[in-house]
Order: structure tokens, then C-alpha cells, then sequence
């Protein structure tokens, strides 16, 4: 990599005066679109950046609202620096490069790209032979010009990412049963993907793919804890927990919960909240005594999603922070359990008596953006409350500071769904 020449002390100074800054700039733009060194340049100028130029290149380089950059060229080579106008430039702000040549560069560091990934993943998985037509496909790919990975992949994706994860992945996963190991989720990403975190939903699928096994069973994964209370009971041969008689709540075993044993659920219907604070006052209600209450952690976890998919044919509400975090939670669960759940409590009526986080601009800027999505994409049952956010500013409002507003009439509120139907529930509008 060429250096970038450094400027005499009394040059750098004038490259940060007003004229000198606005100087560079224009011609930096000009060579970026094309432009040459050795005719006028249209610059609009105040008197002190004319001044400033004047300086430098003397009256004959500064005509009216232009310069004459061969001029400007000449009297900077034969002044006190002897240094040509390019490498001023290129000393101010780096390498001059014309928008062509950059979409020209940009496009062979996207050919060098994706040839090492696909190099270093055919090298990853060649040694598994289970893999060997994965491998075929890979290295049949055509010159580099696109992420997309081979179209007859077992992946069964079309985006890269996932595609090489879960290939990673199914490498480390075949060389582990041939020692005879079974690994954990964790672990397995931990080994072959650099961190325990780095699994999605598209590449366990993928995985699955390659491996020919489902997700659960190709690898131990660790259940989850749902933290509950309210009429229902758990049995494992015998009585495992009595989640009626739990105060404040107790915590059942999701995946467990839901696929082994008897899960006994004498509610009227499910209410599902996003913060644990707000969970806990339940307690202090009536809404136990016939909904089974579930703390959400703040997200759609996998565990909770199975967990809701075992459950029968009851009303499934949430009451969540009524801000675009807490509308995407509860869609997120939604979609990922096939279960349709109702909003409570999160009215564009509650959400104007609420009271609002203190954020900078930049960040309700953010949220207002989120919300006009939401009022497009967002169940209908959602949108009334994101148009409301998105026209005031992104403000948002968190569940806890309506606990008076919402607690005392909570369990009256509910009684609406008991006994109707999914598509009822569905098409509520509640007027809270």
C-alpha cells in the first residue's frame, strides 16, 4: 500500500483553512466523476475562501467563481512546497479513485471474496465424505460473481450465510459421530460456527438438511425454563409441579413440559407478559385464579413456542411494552408457535395515559421508522397502537408504568374471550 505523503506544516495548515477544505473537496469530486486536473473549475466561493486561494495559487488561478487548475498546477510546483496538485490532493484525502474506477475495484474485492469463502469451505469439508456431492456442487460453482450458493444444495437455502454455516457445521457434526459423540447445540456451534450464540432458525433447517435428522434430535439441546401461574398441573408418572399452588410462580421445563407427561391445563386461557415485574403483580390479582400466566423473558423463545403449540384451543393473550419491541415479541411468538395471540392492555387509548421513555433523537427517529412498518406489516389487531407510536415521534411506553391503569380491570378485560373462537379471537378489537 502506497503511503500517503505527508504535507509541509505551513500546506496543511492551508488545507484546513476555509478555502483550502473547500478546495480539496470540489476537486476530489471532480476527479471522482471523471473530471481532469487541467481546465476550470466552477467553485462558488466567499471572500475569505478567495482570499485563501489567492494565497496559495496567486490572482491568475482565481477567475470569478472558478479555478484554473493547470494555472493553480503550475504556481504550486514552482512556489516554496514544489509539490504537484494530484499529490496535494492525495495527501488531504487519500487516493483519487473516479466512480468507475471504484465500482471496478469494488467488483474485484467481491470476486477475491467470494473465491476464498468458497475455497475455504470446500477445504473445510472435503475430508467428510458424507459431504462429498455438497463438495461436487461447490466447486462446480461458476466464475465468482454472486453469493448464491449451488442451486441443488440439500441446504435447500439461497443465501450464502446460512449456507456455508450450516455446512460448517454438518462438517464438525459427521467427524463427531464418526468418534462416536453426540453434541451439544451449544457446543457444536462453539466448535465448528465461533461462538455458542450463532445459530438461526434458517441454519438449524439447513443443518437438518445435510444431516438428514431433525434439529432435537441430531444434537442435545438445552430446555428452557417457563416461568408460570395459574390453574395447571405437570405429571411425569406422578405429580411434578402444581402450578395452581405456586406463589409467586414456578418454572417448568418447556420443550420437557411440552412433548413428555401429562401437562393438565385447567384455564380458561393464557396470558402472556413480556416483563418480569409486571408477571409478578399478577399475583396480587384475579387474573390467576383462571388464566395461566407466562412470563415471556422479553423474547420468542423456541421453548415458549412449543410449549404454546401443545397447548389446546384456548384464548391466547399478551400484554407486552407498548412499543415496537413489544408488538414484534409477541408477533414473533405467534408466528413461530402457529398460535394466534391477542393483544390486551396495549390500546392506542393506554399508550397516550402512559408515560414515555426519555430517548435522544436519533434513536426515536429509529422507533418512529420501526412503527411505520409495523402499521404495514403488524397484525391488524397491532397497527391502531403502532400508527399511534409512529405519530408521536417514536415515543415508546413500557408496561410497568400502567400498572394502575391496567392491573384493577385486567381480569374483567380478559373475560371478553372466554369461549370464543380462534377466529373470533382473532378478529377482536379490544377497546382498552
Amino acid at each position: 500500500m502506497t503511503k500517503r505523503p505527508e504535507l509541509p506544516e505551513a500546506l496543511a495548515r492551508w488545507a484546513d483553512s476555509p478555502g483550502g477544505r473547500a478546495f480539496c473537496e470540489a476537486a476530489r469530486r471532480r476527479i471522482a466523476n471523471g473530471g481532469q486536473l487541467d481546465r476550470k473549475m466552477s467553485l462558488t466561493m466567499t471572500p475569505r475562501q478567495r482570499a485563501d486561494l489567492v494565497d496559495l495559487f496567486g490572482t491568475s488561478s482565481v477567475s470569478g467563481a472558478a479555478i484554473r487548475l493547470d494555472r493553480a498546477n503550475t504556481a504550486l510546483l514552482n512556489g516554496a512546497h514544489a509539490l504537484p496538485l494530484r499529490q496535494l490532493l492525495i495527501a488531504v484525502g487519500g487516493p483519487l479513485h473516479t466512480n468507475r474506477g471504484r465500482a471496478r475495484y469494488r467488483r474485484i474485492v467481491k470476486k477475491a471474496d467470494i473465491q476464498r469463502a468458497r475455497s475455504t469451505l470446500a477445504a473445510r469439508i472435503s475430508p467428510v465424505p458424507e459431504l462429498a456431492n455438497e463438495l461436487k456442487l461447490l466447486t462446480a460453482l461458476s466464475e465468482p460473481a454472486s453469493w448464491l450458493p449451488p442451486q441443488d444444495s440439500l441446504t435447500q437455502t439461497r443465501t450464502w450465510a446460512t449456507y456455508a454455516t450450516a455446512l460448517t457445521a454438518a462438517a464438525e457434526w459427521f467427524q463427531g459421530r464418526a468418534r462416536n459423540w453426540k453434541f451439544g447445540e451449544r457446543e457444536l456451534a462453539v466448535r465448528a460456527l465461533g461462538g455458542s450464540k450463532r445459530w438461526s432458525d434458517a441454519t438449524k433447517t439447513a443443518f437438518s438438511h445435510l444431516v438428514g435428522l431433525p434439529f432435537s434430535e441430531a444434537v442435545y439441546t438445552a430446555d428452557t425454563g417457563i416461568r408460570m401461574l395459574g390453574p395447571a398441573s405437570w405429571k411425569l408418572q406422578r405429580l411434578v409441579a402444581d402450578v395452581s399452588a405456586a406463589r409467586p410462580f414456578v418454572d417448568l421445563p418447556g420443550r420437557t413440559a411440552a412433548t413428555q407427561g401429562t401437562l393438565d391445563i385447567q384455564a380458561e386461557g393464557v396470558l402472556l407478559i413480556e416483563n418480569q415485574e409486571t408477571f409478578q403483580a399478577l399475583s396480587r390479582t384475579r387474573v390467576p385464579e383462571q388464566w395461566l400466566c407466562i412470563w415471556m423473558e422479553g423474547y420468542a423463545s423456541d421453548a415458549l413456542a412449543l410449549f404454546l403449540s401443545h397447548l389446546p384451543d384456548i384464548p391466547l393473550t399478551a400484554w407486552g411494552d407498548l412499543d415496537p419491541p413489544g408488538i414484534d415479541i409477541i408477533v414473533n411468538l405467534s408466528n413461530k408457535s402457529g398460535r394466534t395471540i391477542v393483544p390486551v392492555a396495549m390500546s392506542e387509548q393506554l399508550y397516550q395515559t402512559g408515560y414515555m421513555l426519555e430517548e435522544d433523537r436519533t434513536a426515536l427517529d429509529g422507533w418512529r421508522e420501526h412503527a411505520e412498518r409495523q402499521t404495514r406489516t403488524a397484525p391488524e389487531a397491532f397497527r391502531p397502537l403502532a400508527r399511534a407510536i409512529a405519530r408521536n415521534c417514536g415515543r415508546r411506553c413500557e408496561q410497568e408504568g400502567l400498572h394502575e391503569h391496567v392491573l384493577p380491570h385486567l381480569h374483567g378485560w380478559l373475560q371478553q374471550y372466554i369461549g370464543t373462537s380462534a377466529a373470533a379471537r382473532a378478529r377482536a378489537q379490544a377497546p382498552w
